[in-house]
């Protein structure tokens, strides 16, 4: 539960619970108002501590983003019971600041990577996110994410993250798609994308999810994935395969298959092994459906 300003309080005092006592709440709470007004002070140049309710909500949401607190539990973290709230925020403040230099790593890593297929959404996002670590203001706004972007990812990243750990993972996960679309010719790919939405260049679509999935259905059929080309005789193949199999068994051919892609594409870091395993559930569904009617080109298309 959460007081009239906003703090976040336990419903028990019972340590063993892992629950602080009144007065400890009644301390920190006197301490992390300090350290809001302080900040606010910060934030106006010295001139008040009263601003706006919607900055003083966007002020507390960014010291608590700092300190690691999340407003949507009922507990606060053990760690800051005792602390200086001062230093520790100003010590993960430094932290934050080494993030956001990642940013930038991560951000060149991902221009490096990604081969010259054409996508707006995709150019426009990376170009903006580019911008991210001159307008992100995490002495004051940490939580936010000051830049606007529209390429969806296959598997997008948890809202729960805010400010830099949101750009952080989001980057992280398009460095994995980016590396793994190179490792295709790139006639291929758009082949597969143009076939999957004929108009992907202008579009809000993900390029990683059509030709993984392509990937995977060659692999499931026993053929190299590398080519991505899918045929009615290697759509037939899959049905051979799976149509006889319940959903566990296809589940466990699927995944095999995913992991059959990773070796023969050379992909060893376990994140980008596991963000495609990631897929191949997500696939059945619709290969269910293909099943019933006897037709999976509307799954596997290349």
């Amino acid at each position: 539960m959460t007081d009239e300003n906003g703090l976040v309080r336990a419903e028990s005092p019972d340590h063993e619970q892992g629950l602080a006592t009144p007065e400890e709440l009644d301390a920190f709470q006197e301490r992390f108002l300090r350290l809001l007004e302080r900040r606010t002070a910060i934030y106006t140049m010295g001139d008040s501590t009263s601003v706006p309710k919607h900055v003083a909500v966007d002020l507390l949401r960014s010291v608590s983003f700092v300190l690691g607190i999340d407003p949507e539990r009922p507990e606060i973290p053990e760690r800051l019971l005792t602390v200086d709230l001062e230093d520790e925020f100003r010590r993960n403040l430094a932290e934050i600041e080494r993030k956001v230099e990642l940013t930038g790593k991560l951000w060149r890593e991902v221009g490096d990577a990604m081969p010259p297929i054409p996508s707006t959404s995709f150019r426009d996002t990376v170009a903006a996110i580019g911008d991210f670590p001159r307008q992100y203001d995490f002495r004051s706004m940490a939580h936010e994410i000051p830049v606007m972007f529209d390429y969806p990812l296959c598997h997008p990243v948890p809202e729960t993250l805010l400010g830099v750990d949101y750009i952080n993972e989001y980057l992280s996960r398009l460095l994995i798609e980016a590396d793994f679309l190179r490792r295709f010719e790139v006639d291929a790919c758009v082949r597969v994308l143009e076939r999957s939405s004929p108009d992907f260049e202008d579009l809000l679509v993900n390029l990683y999810e059509p030709v993984a999935t392509s990937a995977i259905g060659r692999a499931v059929a026993g053929h190299d994935p590398r080519p991505l080309r899918a045929s009615d005789e290697g759509r037939a193949e899959i049905a051979r395969r799976l149509g006889p199999l319940g959903a566990a068994e296809q589940g466990r051919v699927m995944r095999e298959a995913a992991l059959a892609v990773c070796d023969a594409l050379g992909v060893q870091d376990d994140d980008a092994r596991e963000y495609l395993l990631a897929l191949a559930p997500e696939l059945l569904p619709r290969v269910e459906v293909g099943l019933a009617r006897g037709d999976l080109r509307g799954v596997f298309v290349g």
